[in-house]
């Protein structure tokens, strides 16, 4: 492949306004807590980082809660490596198995290491093959400890993705979502204008001090 032969030299493609994806990314010696991102598919471990953000809001872990760190989770996974896989037209091997998750000391996901390898896949399969290979376990495993529906977590992914793919493609179409998020978000006339929408309420308001998600929110009024 002509061009950036690793995921780390891609880096060069976020500067400026596009620090903050680049920060996202971890290479290299890391003080913070590095956690393999499968570990996150056992309860037990789970809970150990979800308790741990439980205490930044001086509550018990609950399932609002875990909306709201699998949205810090998502951002973490899904803005660089699609950016990434966008800007250098080639998908990312991101799948669970073989990143890892940088966390905060209060178990927040923070930042994402990966592998030093590109995938065979174009760029235009970048979204299908980060849905199956590392959003749909980690969905599975945050529905199955938490009790929440599957749907919220599908619309909080969905969020991040459809921003992420609206920011860095030339198309001027909406991005097409793969299957388990396509009606996750929808667009509705408010004061003349169209906005983003999301299908099911992701009930982060329910924890102290955290506002809504604005317009996002189903049910806005």
């Amino acid at each position: 492949m002509n061009g950036p032969r690793t995921p780390e030299d891609l880096l060069s493609y976020l500067p400026g306004e596009l620090e903050p994806i680049r920060a996202r990314l971890s290479y290299g010696a890391e003080r913070r807590l590095v956690v393999p991102s499968a570990q996150l598919l056992n309860g037990d471990a789970l809970k150990i980082y979800i308790t741990r953000f439980a205490r930044r809001f001086d509550i018990e872990p609950n399932r609002y809660l875990v909306s709201l760190w699998s949205q810090k989770y998502f951002a973490t996974v899904i803005i660089p490596v699609m950016a990434l896989a966008m800007m250098g037209g080639r998908a990312l091997e991101a799948d669970i198995e073989s990143t890892v998750i940088v966390l905060d000391r209060d178990g927040e996901p923070v930042a994402l290491r990966l592998p030093s390898a590109f995938a065979t896949e174009s760029g235009e399969n970048a979204a299908s093959l980060l849905t199956s290979t590392h959003l749909a376990p980690i969905i599975e495993a945050l529905a199955g400890w938490s009790g929440l529906s599957r749907k919220v977590f599908w619309g909080n992914a969905a969020h991040y993705l459809e921003w992420t793919m609206g920011r860095f493609s030339s198309e001027t179409t909406r991005p097409q979502l793969p299957g388990p998020m396509t009606d996750a978000l929808r667009y509705v006339e408010e004061d003349g204008k169209s906005v983003r929408r999301r299908k099911v309420c992701c009930l982060r308001d329910r924890v102290p001090c955290v506002e809504s998600c604005g317009s996002l929110c189903p049910e806005r009024k």
